[in-house]
């Protein structure tokens, strides 16, 4: 029964653009975009978001991040090569669900919604803070990049890469599987299970 409503609480996009050089604090910025829904019930703002909800990774998902990421920097020839002006930007954009009028809710359906939709909006706050963590790592990592030609710091510094943005995303999945226990036990989400046990509308819901 909870399998059928625990739809993936989004995963993370990301975009590389150009291979990583050098090191620096992460910079970024962050952009909140929103998708309306409707309904006068939990169950049916909960198919709302089902319908109309981004897709991440070919599943669908309440919310979802995408972050594109640019890095700057030149590399200087000396008796070792070095990285200098380097410059690493993150750009965040986070799609979250907005109510159209949530006026028409209910006080105690309201509550559990305005709960719940903080609760994704950490969750995506979350995933970025993941990201970031994982940027400041690989600066630390490429900034003691020590080599005899600039060739070989690109290539090292490019696997860096490689290999943080898979580490990355499995932390990303096992917060994501984490989170799914939480996602489960929240209000919101047992009163659309309590809703849907009596109605026949949401016992056919998707699932990745």
């Amino acid at each position: 029964m909870y399998r059928r409503f625990s739809l993936p609480i989004l995963a993370m996009v990301l975009v590389a653009v150009a291979p990583l050089c050098a090191s620096a604090k992460p910079v970024y910025t962050t952009k909140y975009t929103y998708y309306s829904i409707g309904g006068d019930t939990a169950a049916e703002i909960y198919n709302a978001m089902i319908r109309r909800g981004p897709h991440v990774n070919g599943a669908r998902a309440y919310a979802s991040t995408s972050a594109t990421s640019s890095q700057e920097g030149k590399l200087a020839q000396g008796q070792i090569c070095s990285v200098q002006d380097y410059r690493l930007k993150i750009d965040f954009v986070i799609r979250l669900p907005r109510i159209k009028n949530e006026k028409l809710l209910t006080g105690a359906t309201r509550a559990r919604w305005q709960q719940f939709s903080q609760f994704l909006k950490k969750h995506e706050e979350t995933h970025r803070s993941i990201w970031l963590d994982c940027a400041r790592d690989l600066e630390v990592q490429v900034k003691a990049i020590s080599v005899a030609d600039c060739g070989a710091a690109d290539t090292k510094a490019a696997k860096l890469w490689e290999q943080m943005r898979k580490s990355c995303a499995r932390k990303h999945d096992a917060f994501d599987d984490a989170e799914q226990k939480r996602l489960v036990r929240h209000p919101f989400v047992r009163q659309v299970l309590n809703q849907s046990s009596r109605t026949s509308n949401a016992a056919h819901v998707p699932v990745k």
